[in-house]
């Protein structure tokens, strides 16, 4: 009889075994799958982000601030510098980037 017992025993435990093994295989499955996805969801966030830049490289500005910035006096520049005058525009900049960012997604009307 405990031939018998020793036999169902090590039955339960190459089961048990084999239980867990599918278990760990179908968790790798899914970790993988759902890697691939996020990947998948950055690799299209970065081919729009690229072309995004190329049609911002493809306009042509013939603005620049440089000739300005040269035109200001030393002691207005150092002023200006002292107060904070460039700390302030950077964030008024940064201030209507985002808002004009948030005005472009749908039901984000944040502030409108």
């Amino acid at each position: 009889m405990a031939a018998i017992g020793n036999f169902f025993t090590a039955l339960l435990a190459k089961i048990v075994g084999f239980a867990k093994w599918f278990l760990s295989v179908f968790t790798q499955i899914f970790k993988d799958i759902w890697n691939m996805a996020t990947d998948l969801g950055c690799w299209f966030v970065d081919g729009m982000l690229s072309v995004a830049a190329t049609a911002l490289n493809a306009i042509n500005i013939p603005f620049d601030p440089q000739t300005y910035y040269s035109m200001i006096p030393p002691e207005v520049g150092q002023m200006l510098g002292a107060i904070g005058v460039t700390q302030a525009i950077t964030i008024i900049v940064a201030a209507l980037v985002i808002r004009f960012i948030l005005q472009t997604v749908p039901f984000v009307r944040w502030g409108s």
